[in-house]
């Protein structure tokens, strides 16, 4: 996982560079409605963190829209257009940065700048939490219960199961880029124990060490599918049952 933040507030920072988990946040308390959304307290902490008015304004109901996410992205895209930073937009409008002018400093401090005025750290994970898991099923679970339904795996697969199988097929690394207040860009990746000094490219990307450069092993579901398997794939990236 790779997590972006600025060293001068310790804020996270979410691009989508990279597929990065929304953090829980605190809440002062339970609520007893039953019609409350399942993600009350992510909304909660988003809007003590929002940035920007249409952060707070999104955020107020505790549901986020295709609309809503579409005009912040919209936003945020004309952002980094005035400021020369190339982008794409991928699925549910997460933003890639392509590559930055050759000011990297300046591309890393507009970049945040643009983000913080428009979706903010929360807005595009919320979006695509709430979107693809409505009721907050705990993630191995959601998973596994995709791939029963779809018949790749047996009726009896269970969450600790997929658990089992997706930690055995990948490399974990833990990966921290910071920003100071120039925009200057320095990280640390740790992988399988030790720590390592990420650089950066002109393009303003993290460069991993040659160390932590491997490719993780092919491993098989009990039925002999492999977890590199499309189908696999596809319960990831879509596990609702509307998807099938």
């Amino acid at each position: 996982m790779i997590t972006l933040k600025k060293k001068m507030t310790g804020v996270l920072v979410a691009f989508a560079l990279v597929s990065v988990l929304l953090l829980s946040a605190c809440s002062t308390g339970e609520s007893t409605d039953a019609s409350a959304s399942p993600y009350a307290e992510e909304f909660a902490g988003a809007r003590e963190k929002a940035t920007s008015d249409i952060q707070r304004e999104i955020l107020a109901d505790d549901v986020i829209t295709e609309a809503e996410i579409k005009e912040a992205t919209s936003l945020f895209t004309d952002c980094l257009r005035s400021h020369d930073i190339r982008y794409s937009i991928g699925a549910d409008y997460g933003v890639a940065i392509e590559s930055a002018t050759e000011d990297t400093a300046s591309t890393n401090k507009y970049q945040i700048e643009c983000q913080d005025s428009t979706v903010g750290e929360y807005l595009q994970s919320l979006y695509a939490d709430t979107k693809y898991n409505p009721t907050k099923v705990e993630e191995n679970a959601l998973y596994a219960t995709c791939l029963v339904r779809r018949g790749i795996v047996p009726d009896d697969f269970t969450a600790e199961d997929f658990k089992y199988y997706y930690d055995k097929s990948v490399v974990s690394s833990d990966v921290v880029v910071e920003f100071d207040e120039d925009g200057n860009m320095s990280g640390t990746i740790t992988h399988e124990g030790k720590t390592y000094d990420v650089t950066v490219d002109e393009n303003g990307m993290p460069i991993m060490p040659e160390e932590t450069q491997k490719d993780p092993p092919e491993v098989f579901l009990p039925n002999g599918i492999s977890m590199r398997d499309p189908r696999v794939w596809a319960c990831q990236e879509d596990p609702r049952p509307e998807s099938d």
